[in-house]
């Protein structure tokens, strides 16, 4: 045990639902922050008390040496690099199209994908487009972008990994480092390696201010080559680091540490300086740089505090629930017909189910239907509702908006919008009204706040559709239109213009290096978010939406959805703002952009370790994966990650469990990458597998979505056959009635995990700390934890029944009591282990208990 164990399970009590056990080391409160509940203010004083010293000398250490970490590595004759710092590269990529083109941009990784961020300067004399870069040691994915829509790899650098949209990304390796798999550090041999050794403090991941004038701290270096790490502060004190997280090629370090002179809660500006410490054998030697950042008022990261306590519903509102034949489209399909088969009108010009008649189906659902079926969702435990886009459109997705400022008419109470829309200017929000559904929607807000519910709705501000006002009059009036640099346009004669992936019925907002390039078109989206969020405009937001869902981001420049958070807070600063990130989103999640993000990083090794056959992960890889996940966030913004499986842009849950081994969200489409894919209803064992998966959602950290129907028992393959009509027990009997029904054993199960999550606090806002990763057994143990309670969850992916011991950590609860699971697999406790029995394809959750 490290210093300071004593001193946390001292603390500990031994109730479920009182006081529990709360921790067992340092490596257990890794999670602590502005989040910490009151006894870990506690706890984090003492043991800074153990760990802290004061800094006697500047640096503390001779810095160590790392002339040999220069070298630039192999990087392709398409990208120049020199070294500007210690482990900072400043690398100049080079491109030259092989055929005219307006733009060049560089979208990567390192950038989010936003190929508007970095526009390549050129052409030169000949033909070649230049940007610079500073990176640090690592591996990175880029590719070119021509004419902000054709994405092209580095035809000079033959180093590739697919993309999974069926291309290949360029794979750049920059320093010596990227090309090794595993540390040869040794412990002891007084040898450090500068290589491994990185520290960011941009970087959210690495340096985060906290509460009570703290700053959480953490130090990469390689695996098992330092025995000790330290950061000291220049007229302040030295921590002592533990280690939080180590893979078989890096060590990650933490520390939480005291601020020096503040007054209380970091709100004093001030610049804080410091170094690391490195321990090895004999060797004892400081960081070769010293790091500076400012700490100022306002730079704490905070989320909505009801968005821990979240569970999310995703609704496309078309096919939830028709609630009202006044507002149907015509013509309407019927609700409860067999999905391929046509209806009598479809096909009769010559389009067959995927070209496209399917896509062009209205089912009638509205916000009628949902507030109707609004005690449906309170029963089965939900608190969150997030809707695809609700805007005037004449699609069933709706991404394609006629305009942000009123409701889809089938969505509320058709008639009015027209000669509502057509007395408003667009760039006068004074002149702005409420139509018919527009009021509709206002009614159903005020009925789900009233039941308990939050309501946050898509913001698609990067495209529109063409019949969008300012598009059509771009069309009518051309380059004189008020709103002409609203929109990508290449030419004016002829009339061409850039679409959304290329769909000419989705035509993309100007971009410019900040954002929209249109400073109209900019406030146009602002007046908009301010519209839903506070309608009646008199500063209460009660009556508006509760946050955003925001669509395709990364498509537009970070620095826009910064000032963007800072209208949305500003109107509500309990609003919440959720981005579709599928990659990491560590940038977007720094305190000055998103609250969240669609977590489908939480999906893919959760996905690959319960459905995967010939490539599945195992439980430690499982556990090791979501644990580097967790560090690479601030612990504000994991708490409340919306922690999806499946979503309106991928195939049902149950299905991808019937189709194994595939790349997430890849070959998943029947109509056009996967004609293989089995869209048949799946089998027992694969809806046994998806209630496991819905277990570890509504325990593990973070906030989890239900795609609506997945509860139910829907499946089906990607786009279109995801986005079924809702299944309802009063519509039944459904065409083809043995595979189209309520599954009521699925539907049970989700109320009573939702249940469990909803009745323990630990398991919404408790720490996390990892208890067994069993590959052989193949079942994965945590505990979630917080002052009150301790429960552990137990899964088992395996087909086996499992019997395993859990070490508990000391002076841990002696009785525990099942909360979760069949009465018949209770544990018992043998010695200082658990001995705990799991079903197959199951699993329990124990709650600590006096």
């Amino acid at each position: 045990m490290r210093e300071g164990d004593d001193v946390l399970t001292s603390l500990a009590g031994t109730g479920c639902g009182r006081d529990s056990s709360a921790a067992s080391g340092l490596k257990m409160t890794f999670w602590g922050n502005q989040l910490r509940s009151p006894w870990r203010a506690v706890v984090s004083s003492l043991v800074w008390l153990a760990v802290c010293a004061a800094a006697a000398e500047w640096p503390p250490a001779p810095p160590l040496n790392e002339s040999a970490s220069r070298d630039v590595g192999l990087i392709p004759p398409s990208i120049a690099g020199e070294m500007i710092e210690p482990r900072i590269w400043r690398l100049t990529f080079t491109y030259k199209p092989d055929r005219p083109v307006r733009t060049v941009a560089l979208a990567a990784s390192f950038n989010s994908w936003n190929k508007s961020a970095l526009l390549m300067k050129g052409p030169d004399a000949e033909g070649h487009y230049t940007t610079q870069v500073e990176l640090g040691a690592g591996t990175y994915q880029y590719k070119f972008v021509l004419d902000d829509q054709t994405w092209v790899q580095d035809p000079l650098n033959p180093a590739a990994e697919p993309d999974n949209h069926g291309g290949f990304n360029s794979v750049l390796r920059v320093g010596k480092l990227a090309s090794l798999t595993e540390s040869n550090g040794q412990v002891g041999d007084g040898r450090i390696e500068p290589i491994g050794l990185v520290h960011q403090p941009s970087q959210a991941q690495y340096f985060q201010p906290l509460d009570g004038d703290e700053v959480e701290i953490r130090y990469r270096t390689l695996a098992h080559d330092v025995e000790q790490i330290a950061v000291a502060l220049r007229d302040g004190p030295m921590c002592e680091m533990h280690s939080v997280l180590e893979d078989p090629l890096f060590t990650v370090w933490e520390a939480h540490v005291p601020l020096p002179g503040g007054e209380g809660g970091a709100a004093t500006d001030r610049e804080v300086e410091y170094t690391f410490v490195l321990t090895d054998g004999a060797t004892r030697a400081s960081d070769p740089m010293t790091y500076k950042t400012k700490v100022e008022p306002g730079t704490i990261f905070r989320t909505p505090e009801w968005a821990r306590n979240a569970v999310w519903y995703q609704i496309m509102p078309d096919r939830f629930r028709n609630g009202s034949k006044d507002n149907d489209p015509n013509p309407v399909r019927p609700w409860t017909s067999e999905w391929f088969t046509p209806s009598e009108w479809e096909g009769k010009d010559g389009q067959t189910f995927f070209k496209y008649f399917v896509f062009s189906r209205l089912y009638g659902g509205d916000f009628q239907g949902v507030q109707e079926k609004l005690p449906y969702l309170k029963d089965l435990g939900v608190n969150a509702l997030y809707f695809n886009p609700i805007f005037q459109s004449p699609s069933h997705h709706k991404y394609d908006a006629v305009n942000y400022l009123h409701v889809d008419e089938h969505l509320g109470a058709p008639g009015d919008y027209a000669e509502v829309a057509a007395s408003e200017d667009l760039l006068d929000p004074t002149t702005w009204k409420w139509t018919r559904s527009d009021r509709v929607f206002l009614e159903f807000l005020k009925a789900a706040h009233a039941q308990g519910f939050k309501v946050i709705i898509d913001g698609v501000f990067n495209h529109v559709g063409r019949q969008h006002p300012a598009f059509q009059d771009v069309l009518k009036n051309g380059k004189h239109s008020r709103y002409a640099d609203w929109f990508d346009v290449t030419s004016w004669e002829p009339f061409q213009y850039n679409g959304w992936a290329g769909h000419d019925s989705l035509p993309v907002f100007k971009k410019s290096a900040d954002g929209l390039a249109s400073a109209s078109c900019k406030q146009h989206v602002f007046n908009v978010t301010r519209r839903w969020m506070d309608p009646d405009g008199d500063g209460d937001p009660s009556d508006g939406i509760d946050g955003w869902r925001l669509d395709v981001p990364n498509e537009i420049a970070m620095p826009f959805w910064a000032e963007w958070r800072g209208v949305v807070k500003s109107v509500n600063p309990n609003a919440y703002i959720t981005g579709e990130i599928w990659d990491r989103a560590d940038a977007w999640l720094d305190g000055r952009h998103f609250d969240a993000v669609m977590n489908y990083q939480f999906a893919k090794p959760a996905i690959e370790w319960l459905f995967n056959k010939s490539k599945r992960i195992r439980p430690t890889q499982l556990d090791r994966r979501l644990a580097e996940l967790r560090l690479a966030y601030p612990a504000a913004a994991t708490y409340v990650l919306q922690n999806l499986v499946g979503s309106h842009d991928t195939d049902r849950v149950v299905s991808m469990a019937l189709n194994p081994d595939r790349v997430y969200d890849h070959e998943n489409r029947v109509q056009d990458s996967n004609p293989k894919y089995n869209d048949a209803k799946p089998g027992p064992e694969e809806y046994q597998r998806a209630r496991l998966l819905a277990l570890l959602q509504m325990t593990y950290i973070g906030a989890p979505m239900i795609y609506y129907g997945d509860e139910v028992g829907m499946w089906g393959a990607d786009d279109p056959t995801c986005r079924k009509p809702m299944l309802w027990e009063d519509l039944q009997p459904y065409e083809k009635p043995d595979e189209n029904f309520v599954m009521t054993e699925q539907l049970d199960f989700y109320k009573r995990a939702i249940a469990l999550r909803n009745a323990h606090p630990a398991l919404r806002t408790g720490d996390f700390q990892s208890l067994l990763a069993d590959d052989r057994a193949d079942v994965w143990v945590f505990s979630r934890f917080d002052a009150r309670e301790r429960l552990i969850v137990a899964l088992n992916a395996s087909t086996e029944l499992r019997e395993v011991a859990v070490k508990l950590p000391e002076r841990s609860p002696q009785n525990w009591s099942t909360v979760f699971g069949p009465s018949e697999y209770a544990a018992t406790l043998d010695g200082k282990n658990l001995r705990i029995k799991l079903p197959p394809i199951g699993g329990v959750v124990l709650c600590a208990s006096n």
